[in-house]
């Protein structure tokens, strides 16, 4: 009998590397699985092979450990060909036999068909909600997310996923609106990767009013934005022109030099980065700074190969990891494919030891 399948959301066109992450955390923890990735749906499914295993899985999977997927959840149900005049009922009676849940999400897939579902999925949620509640199968005192997946108007998957471990959003997207001022839509990036990579704490501590930060490969400016807005005197490293607008607000000092090459004259509390470069020298750049201790904080892109991305991403935070090691140095790091990326991936590292201007 097959196993209920674990489901990952991802951008579509990337089923392939999510399926190749998940394997090769399955196989890191001696568990035996299969993937099931079809191109361009933006979701795979993985079964595994017994229910001990499966159970295992579930309960070691986090959300912050793989790059590639969105969200995700342990699918218990699938329901096809409901009846469109009543699909709350057979939602129910699975629901029923569920752990309870203290919240709900009606999720669809960012894929072409998917997004067909958006307005379907907003207005089914509330009812579905309502209903859920009045069975009491919605408690505050709920330990896991209820997801309840579309893939057609009758046509869905039911399941479950630890609260800490999975993502408050739908579809695990984090939706932003694009700053009228900014000089480019690139600044959606850094503020998605900002928001999801470093923890709350670590963001006060970084972007302090007065800290100090640099953009490599910054004109026209999406990224220093981000930066100048949450309160920092930033270097903007580009022989590109960077925008008026930011450049007014004297918050920004231009360099007109080579990225590869340029230093701060003592450390800086944030390093980022989105220059359009082999993912393998961005990354030895990026352990550059992080070993020197040129800065603590480093946010950056790296920009995917056609094929192999998963092991592209991999190797290059392998790298950078080595190099802090053999530094001698006590890091933090998390990536991840996020919705404002396209052919990237946005990473984030941390000296845990306090980077201080001399």
């Amino acid at each position: 009998m097959q196993q209920a399948p674990f489901i990952f959301f991802c951008r579509p066109g990337f089923e392939s590397d999510c399926a190749a992450e998940v394997q090769a955390i399955a196989t890191a923890h001696d568990l035996a699985g299969y993937a099931n990735a079809q191109p361009e749906t933006g979701y795979v499914r993985y079964y595994m092979f017994d229910q001990s295993s499966a159970e295992e899985f579930f309960g070691l999977l986090d959300l912050v450990d793989i790059i590639f997927a969105r969200q995700w959840f342990w699918a218990k149900a699938e329901l096809e060909d409901m009846p469109l005049d009543d699909r709350i009922s057979p939602i129910i009676d699975i629901c029923s036999e569920l752990s309870s849940a203290k919240n709900v999400l009606v999720e669809h897939l960012d894929s072409g068909d998917g997004r067909e579902l958006s307005k379907f999925c907003k207005k089914f949620s509330t009812p579905l909600t309502i209903s859920l509640e009045k069975q009491n199968l919605i408690q505050e005192e709920g330990e896991f997310r209820l997801h309840v997946l579309f893939l057609a108007n009758d046509h869905c998957l039911i399941g479950l996923s630890p609260l800490e471990c999975s993502s408050p959003h739908k579809g695990g997207i984090l939706r932003l609106k694009a700053p009228k001022d900014a000089p480019s839509r690139s600044t959606l990036k850094l503020d998605e990767g900002i928001q999801v990579l470093i923890s709350r704490k670590q963001q006060k501590d970084a972007f302090r009013l007065g800290n100090t930060g640099v953009d490599l490969g910054a004109a026209p400016g999406g990224w220093t934005y981000q930066l100048v807005e949450r309160g920092l005197q930033v270097s903007a490293i580009d022989n590109g022109p960077m925008d008026k607008k930011l450049m007014a607000t004297e918050h920004v000092e231009h360099f007109k030099e080579n990225a590869f090459t340029w230093l701060p004259k003592k450390p800086v509390n944030v390093l980022v980065c989105d220059m359009v470069e082999k993912p393998s020298l961005v990354a030895n750049l990026m352990a550059e700074w992080l070993e020197g201790s040129h800065t603590q904080h480093a946010i950056f892109n790296l920009k995917l190969p056609m094929k192999k991305r998963f092991q592209e991403v991999a190797d290059c935070i392998g790298l950078i990891c080595e190099r802090l090691e053999d530094a001698d140095l006590d890091y933090f790091w998390q990536a991840k494919h996020l919705y404002h990326d396209r052919e990237e991936v946005t990473v984030y590292f941390r000296l845990k030891t306090r980077v201080t201007p001399n």
